[in-house]
């Protein structure tokens, strides 16, 4: 009996030895001791809190762009969700954030359009759009009327309401380039200027099919360099003869008075169709003025067709001559 204790004692032990080498046989190739743990435990943590890799992408974030930031005249395309752009000029970089359209008094700007003698031609155009309220108002009371006008569109407005800008060209009234984020491009040099149209030409491009043959500098503000690359690219650089005021507020009375005093054949009226609170005017005034100037025997025509009059004027008055 004590022979047959022994030996389960001896078992015991026997057994427990074993278990205690192949722990520590386990252990050892595994390498799972306490501190190689905490060191992995560690390493994983630090990742999650950002690492040199993660300190990069918060810099780029943080700057906007990579090896110093970029260009500061370089502006942001607002990407939308399955939208594509052919830009025709090096790509800006991609943002989330919409820079605004800051709409500010045009510098004083005449343009000497002289049409055929008898001809009372007039051509109306539309800055800074388009959008989802006021353009659309506008385009209705065209449309009632019959008449077709010109509308010249900043980049960043274009990208987001294509709906419109296809209804501006569907409807007959023609589309220019006003800037991808309405600068004064008279301040900026000739690669900046560059982008700011090669940009919105992309989108509008992108929107409609076709590149525009109109260009309008924000607030009228123009330089030789400007007026060197608009002629370079064989494009057309247009201002106004009347300026509505309407971006200042002006009253519908104040500025159907301003109108009817000051257009005559051949005149360009400036209005907007984006911007400020103060657009509702022009809405108002839209049909008030379009009465005045039929009335007064004016015919409305698009910026290339009172063009197209200007070139016939002009050979016919050499071939006369």
């Amino acid at each position: 009996m004590r022979q047959l204790r022994e030996l389960r004692h001896q078992r015991r032990l026997a057994t427990l030895i074993v278990v205690t080498l192949m722990v520590g046989l386990l252990s050892t190739s595994c390498g799972l001791s306490k501190h190689e743990l905490a060191g992995d435990a560690g390493t994983h943590a630090d990742i999650g809190k950002g690492g040199s890799g993660s300190a990069s992408h918060a810099d780029w974030n943080h700057s906007g762009g990579g090896g110093g930031g970029g260009d500061k005249d370089d502006e942001p395309v607002v990407s939308a969700p399955g939208e594509t752009v052919a830009l025709l000029h090096p790509k800006p970089p991609v943002v989330t954030i919409q820079p605004p359209v800051m709409l500010d008094q045009p510098t004083e700007q005449q343009t000497d359009f002289v049409t055929t003698k008898g001809e009372k031609l007039v051509a109306l155009t539309f800055d800074d759009g388009p959008d989802s309220h006021y353009t659309p108002a506008i385009l209705d009371i065209l449309k009632a009327k019959k008449i077709h006008a010109t509308f010249f569109t900043v980049g960043i407005q274009v990208k987001k309401y294509g709906k419109v800008m296809r209804r501006i060209r569907d409807e007959g009234s023609e589309i220019g380039n006003h800037s991808y984020a309405h600068k004064d491009l008279s301040k900026l040099d000739s690669d900046p200027i560059m982008n700011q149209i090669k940009w919105t030409d992309a989108l509008i491009n992108n929107q409609i099919g076709y590149v525009p043959h109109l260009v309008r500098a924000p607030y009228g503000a123009t330089s030789p360099l400007l007026k060197q690359i608009v002629k370079d690219n064989g494009r057309e650089l247009i201002g106004w003869t009347v300026d509505t005021r309407d971006w200042a507020g002006s009253s519908v009375a104040a500025m159907r008075a301003n109108v009817n005093k000051n257009t005559h054949p051949g005149g360009i009226i400036l209005m907007h169709s984006f911007g400020s609170k103060h657009i509702r005017n022009t809405v108002e005034l839209l049909p008030l003025i379009i009465k005045d100037l039929q009335n007064k025997g004016y015919t409305f025509v698009t910026v290339s067709e009172l063009l197209a009059a200007k070139a016939h004027s002009n050979h016919a008055k050499t071939k006369n001559g």
